[in-house]
């Protein structure tokens, strides 16, 4: 509209840096930027370079980044090419949301290299691009800056693009060991327990996705546990349960990833291991897994954080082990193999 096309640039980059703005496709913000500088392109084009910055390149389709490159404007200012050019080059190398207009939540499961997603808003299930290995239940799958990773306990991980809908192998990013370990992300950060059952220790470990390497914050015989859930929850990694010198434990701690030092919470209701947990408002849910090598169980335990205290709650429909549990708008799903 008028009104919009004669405001001041530093109106437009208020308005376009915003999740709030209802737009169908990210194409389109580049595209009113385009059309309010040929309202007067003489003196608003000095303007292009900052508003540009807030073009969400990671949402933009590859067939649009082809158009964004070979326009004008982009070919004229090098810092402008040299963004666009990175983002065809190196797919998913902007850590950025989408805006809340377009954010669609849905459920992925992955299975040998079938890869599908459920709405939920419309209960239907979509193909995605098939993975380029096969999976198993080792294959621990993580959302790490708003794109998926599947990390097998032998092999190479792979990160899946919702933009591009395709699947690439990345070589740096595998378990840290070949032990039993379990990744997870808290604070925007990746990290891992390696437990080692021999030394009776585990390690915390952290990523660093800038060196492409892990680093080591904490080896101790907290947390020792094969089997255990593991759940992230603020600033907290929750470590539930787990096989303990033979026997299956009610045992669960916590690491504090801001202090680096393990604290004790109480103990579940019930001893499990290789059951699967989730955590939401402030509350931790552990579900299924075995009481013992020959009981599959199908109780279900909630611990609420402010008060430590855990309680049971409703029962799965059937007992059920190494299974995976995801929060999606305050509701839990799982899926198991």
């Amino acid at each position: 509209m008028d009104e919009f096309l004669n405001l001041e640039a530093k109106e437009v980059e208020r308005w376009i840096s915003s999740d709030e703005i209802s737009v169908a496709v990210e194409a389109d913000v580049f595209k009113i930027v385009l059309k309010w500088i040929e309202r007067s392109k003489s003196e608003r084009k000095a303007s292009f370079e900052q508003l540009f910055r807030h073009v969400r390149l990671a949402f933009l389709s590859r067939d649009f980044l082809w158009d964004v490159v070979t326009n004008k404007l982009v070919q004229e200012n090098g810092d402008c090419f040299k963004l666009i050019s990175k983002a065809i080059k190196l797919p998913g190398c902007f850590p950025q949301s989408p805006r809340k207009g377009l954010e669609t939540r849905v459920i992925v499961a992955c299975g040998g290299n079938y890869t599908l997603c459920y709405l939920p808003e419309k209960d239907e299930w979509k193909r995605l691009a098939d993975g380029l290995s096969e999976r198993n239940e080792y294959t621990q799958m993580i959302n790490y800056r708003d794109q998926l990773y599947a990390i097998p306990f032998h092999g190479e991980t792979e990160r899946y693009d919702p933009v591009l809908n395709c699947w690439s192998t990345l070589d740096h990013l595998k378990y840290p060991t070949t032990t039993v370990c379990e990744v997870t992300v808290i604070r925007g950060e990746i990290y891992s327990i390696d437990i080692d059952t021999s030394s009776r220790k585990s390690t915390i470990q952290r990523f660093n996705a800038e060196r492409c390497s892990w680093q080591t914050v904490l080896s101790s015989h907290e947390g020792c546990r094969p089997g255990s859930c593991v759940v992230a929850a603020g600033n907290h990694l929750y470590v539930c349960g787990g096989s303990l010198e033979g026997d299956f434990a009610s045992k669960a701690e916590r690491f504090d990833t801001v202090e680096n030092k393990w604290e004790e919470i109480a103990s579940m209701q019930q001893a499990r291991a290789y059951s699967f947990g989730v955590a939401t408002e402030g509350k931790i849910f552990v579900a299924g897994g075995m009481e013992n090598w020959d009981l599959y169980l199908e109780t279900c335990e909630m611990f609420n954080i402010s008060t430590n205290e855990w309680q049971l709650i409703g029962s799965l429909k059937v007992p059920r082990e190494y299974g995976s549990m995801v929060c999606l708008k305050g509701t839990g799903w799982h899926k198991c193999l």
